[in-house]
């Protein structure tokens, strides 16, 4: 009897795990260069702990992005998916959202971001 072997990447998908990448709160500004270095101490000093406090952050990083006029980048690693509304929802997050109130004269195009995983998305069927 003839037998054949299926190779390893012939199984279906639907039967595969695929880990997505971790959630990530990203915030971006415009800030006025004369103050930068005041507000990069107030970041590091005040703010950086507060973020640190909300529930489900795990990593912090920063960056200088020049895309678009925007000149101050922050970038907040979360656990998974399921801490992102948490984190959202929580009071060490107002509190951080409270510690910008101070630089919004000298912020111009604020934006936080989230991006994480869509989840198993229903199959598509095309009826033409």
């Amino acid at each position: 009897m003839f037998s054949r072997r299926v190779p390893e990447l012939a199984r279906p998908l639907c039967h595969t795990k695929i880990d997505m990448p971790k959630p990530y709160l990203v915030v971006r500004a415009s800030i006025e260069p004369a103050i930068m270095d005041e507000f990069v101490l107030w970041y590091e000093r005040e703010h950086l702990p507060h973020v640190m406090q909300i529930p489900g952050i795990v990593k912090a990083f920063r960056s200088t992005c020049h895309r678009k006029g925007i000149n101050w980048t922050a970038l907040y690693e979360l656990k998974d998916d399921a801490a992102v509304q948490l984190a959202i929802a929580s009071s060490e997050a107002d509190r951080a959202r409270q510690d910008w109130e101070r630089w919004l004269p000298h912020v111009q195009d604020l934006s936080v971001e989230v991006y994480a995983g869509l989840g198993p998305l229903p199959p598509y069927h095309h009826w033409n």
